[in-house]
C-alpha cells in the first residue's frame, strides 16, 4: 500500500503561541494542497523552545487548545497531523506527542521517554510508553527527538513493528564554543538518524525539525546563552534507509509517496549495540546530555515554582 506522507520544518519563536499557529498552519495547508495524507510537524512546533521556567505558560492539557485546532483540520481535510505539546497533568508537565485524525477517537498520544539535556528543569520523563499505534491509514510509530538515540527506544520499536515512522525534532547545532569535532559529531548522528531506522525497521520514516536560531539562557549559570542554529535536515527516507527527499535548513515541506508493507526485519540485520546510546556520540556529546539530566531532574523535582505553575488555568480549546 502506498500512502503520500508531507513533513514540515518550520520556524517556531518563543511565546508566539498564535503566530507558531499561523505558520504551521500555512505549511499544513501548502501540504493537504499536495494531496499529503499524514502529516509531521517539529517537536513543540506551537510552543517555541527554551530552557526558562517560562515554557510552561505554553503548556496545555492533552485536549487543549493545539488538540481541538488539529482536530478541525484533520476533519475537514480527511488527514492525520502529529506534533508535540507541553502537556500539563496534574502536577508534571511531559513532552507529549499527538497524532491527530479525524473520526471518533482518532487520538493516538506517546510521550517523550527521557529529557533531553536541560529539559529535565522543566518537564518529566515518562519513561517506556506506548509508541506504535494502529490507525486507519497505517501502523505508525513514533520517536520524540533525543529518545532516538537510545537503545531502549530502538528495541521497543523492533518489538511493536510499525509499518512507518514518525520521528518529531527541536535540534539545534551544538554551541559554537564547544570543539569542533565534538560539534561535527553531534550534526553527523542527527543526520544518521533516520536512516538508521528505516534500516534497523525496514520501514519508512518521515523527520520533522526547525529551521531558525536557537538562543536560550543556560539553567543555574546567570549571564551564560546557548547560541545555535537549529540543524534542519527534516527528511522522508524510504524502507531501504535510502533519502527521497530532505531539506537543509530553510522552512518548507516535503511530500512525497512513500510504499507500506509488513516489515520483513531479519536477526542478521537487526542486531542492537548494548548500552544507553545507540550512536558513537563523543565523550563530550555525553556528558553535555547526561550531566544537565541529572541535576535538572532534581530541581524539577523540589521546584515550588513548577508545583504552582501546573495549577495555572488554562485558556479555553481554540475552536
Amino acid at each position: 500500500m502506498k500512502i503520500k506522507v508531507a513533513t514540515v520544518q518550520m520556524k517556531s519563536l518563543n511565546n508566539d503561541y498564535e503566530g507558531n499557529l499561523s505558520r504551521a498552519e500555512g505549511h499544513i495547508k501548502d501540504a493537504i494542497s499536495q494531496e499529503a495524507k499524514l502529516i509531521l510537524l517539529p517537536e513543540f512546533a506551537l510552543v517555541g523552545y527554551e530552557f526558562t521556567d517560562s515554557i510552561w505558560k505554553m503548556a496545555e492539557p492533552l485536549e487543549g487548545r493545539t488538540y481541538s485546532w488539529l482536530k478541525g483540520l484533520c476533519e475537514r481535510h480527511n488527514v492525520y497531523i502529529g506534533t508535540c505539546i507541553l502537556e500539563n497533568y496534574e502536577e508534571d508537565f511531559y513532552d507529549t506527542f499527538i497524532l491527530v485524525g479525524p473520526g471518533e477517537d482518532a487520538l493516538w498520544v506517546h510521550r517523550k521517554i527521557e529529557p533531553a539535556t536541560y529539559e529535565a528543569f522543566f518537564f518529566k520523563g515518562a519513561g517506556m510508553n506506548a509508541n506504535v499505534f494502529d490507525t486507519p491509514i497505517a501502523r505508525i510509530g513514533v520517536v520524540i527527538c533525543l529518545d532516538a538515540t537510545k537503545t531502549h527506544t530502538i528495541s521497543s520499536l523492533v518489538g511493536a513493528g510499525p509499518e512507518i515512522l514518525l520521528i518529531s525534532y527541536s535540534w539545534p547545532d551544538f554551541p559554537s564554543f564547544l570543539p569542533k569535532k565534538d560539534r561535527e559529531c553531534w550534526v553527523e548522528a542527527f543526520v544518521s538518524i533516520p536512516k538508521a531506522y528505516a534500516q534497523y525497521l525496514h520501514i519508512p520514516v518521515v523527520s520533522s525539525n526547525k529551521s531558525g536560531r536557537f538562543i536560550s539562557p543556560v539553567p543555574l549559570l546567570k549571564g551564560l546563552k546557548i547560541e545555535a542554529d537549529f540543524t534542519g535536515s527534516s527528511s522522508i527516507i524510504d524502507q531501504n534507509g535510502d533519502v527521497v527527499s530532505s531539506i537543509s535548513k530553510d522552512a518548507g515541506i516535503l511530500v512525497e509517496e512513500v510504499e507500506l508493507g509488513k516489515p520483513d526485519i531479519s536477526a542478521g540485520t537487526n542486531i542492537i549495540q548494548k548500552g544507553r546510546w545507540l550512536f558513537p556520540f563523543s565523550r563530550t556529546n555525553k556528558l553535555s546530555c547526561d550531566m544537565p539530566l541529572i541535576v535538572g531532574r532534581l530541581r524539577y523535582r523540589w521546584s515550588r515554582r513548577r508545583k504552582m505553575a501546573s495549577q495555572v488555568v488554562f485558556e479555553e480549546p481554540r475552536r
